[in-house]
């Protein structure tokens, strides 16, 4: 079951591993399986992202929220495997590029 859409904000990934939306995502979605107490709320916002900041810890990702702006009209939570950028301006840049905003909207 894909808990992760379950949630109430547009979740992006940027991973090598995974070639699709279900390889990255399927890690995160056992994770929450093995949890069954906190599959009724991940409709609440504020549990839904803490969970998806645990789920991506224990399976070596981190989560990083993008404000909406006059680029993206949604706030955007990208799920990044660690290890990809070397700091975090790398991270920005990437996320911040024309082309790569264009391919979330």
């Amino acid at each position: 079951m894909d808990y992760l859409r379950k949630m109430p904000f547009i979740i992006v990934f940027i991973d090598k591993k995974g070639h699709s939306y279900d390889d990255s995502s399927r890690d995160l979605n056992a994770y929450i399986q093995r949890h069954p107490f906190i599959i009724p709320r991940l409709h609440q916002p504020r549990f839904s992202a803490k969970i998806l900041e645990i789920a991506a810890h224990q399976c070596g990702m981190r989560v990083v929220r993008r404000p909406a702006d006059n680029l993206v009209p949604r706030n955007l939570t990208y799920v990044i495997r660690k290890n990809i950028f070397k700091n975090d301006e790398e991270l920005w840049k990437f996320i911040n590029k024309p082309e790569n905003l264009n391919s979330v909207k």
